[in-house]
């Protein structure tokens, strides 16, 4: 198995994305600030993401990759069928989530949790873009499955995703993002999933019934 480290630039997040994250103007009494925040970010941060490209197996009714079994029906349903598949972990960067936990005024922490999630969208699109353009039929979308994201598949598939990833101190080596004992990911802005093509782009919103949500990106479809 040949895994693939992924890296983006600082300049890939602009100092106008981040005023447009945070729904801020130039003229906002915290510019400077915001400004000074991003300033101090960009010479550190180095968002990373590590992807393997692997054919799904189908035994026993459950999908397996890399020798690993994955069990949800729900996994099952949107993996069988393709040939190629990308599990996947992606990270903002442990060098911008260190930096982030000294600051302890609040307007501060949002700041910086927002620099932190606008470079993991940064490097998350360019791992979708990458993996579209090498690995998939053109025509077809980049859509992704994430254990924690559904009921059908818990946050528990966290375990089973990095040991196909090459094991959770493995990914820690690659990457530096480890998992806790409650399976959430360190740093905080880390995302982890299936890649698998598709004809019509899937979200995990589409399944979920959460109402108000800020991050849902496509209307409730049901089961």
């Amino acid at each position: 198995m040949e895994k693939k480290i992924l890296t983006i630039e600082p300049s890939a997040v602009s100092f106008d994305a981040v005023l447009s994250d945070l729904h801020m103007s130039k003229e906002h009494k915290s510019y400077g600030k915001v400004a000074a925040l991003y300033e101090s970010a960009v010479k550190i941060v180095k968002p990373v993401a590590l992807y393997v490209v692997l054919t799904p197996e189908e035994r026993d009714g459950a999908i397996w990759l890399n020798e690993v079994m994955l069990e949800e029906p729900f996994v099952y349903k949107m993996l069988s069928g393709h040939d190629t598949v990308v599990p996947y972990a992606a990270s903002c960067g442990k060098e911008i989530d260190e930096w982030s936990q000294v600051f302890t005024d609040l307007f501060e922490q949002f700041v910086a949790d927002t620099i932190k999630e606008s470079y993991l969208d940064a490097v998350l699109d360019k791992l979708n873009r990458e993996v579209q353009e090498q690995y998939f039929d053109a025509g077809t979308s980049a859509s992704s499955i994430n254990p924690g994201s559904l009921e059908d598949w818990p946050i528990t598939g966290q375990k089973p995703l990095f040991e196909i990833l090459g094991g959770i101190p493995g990914v820690a080596e690659d990457i530096g993002v480890t998992l806790k004992d409650s399976l959430m990911m360190i740093p905080t802005k880390s995302v982890s999933g299936i890649i698998f093509p598709s004809d019509v782009p899937y979200h995990n919103c589409q399944l979920c019934q959460k109402a108000n949500c800020p991050e849902r990106s496509a209307p409730f479809e049901g089961a």
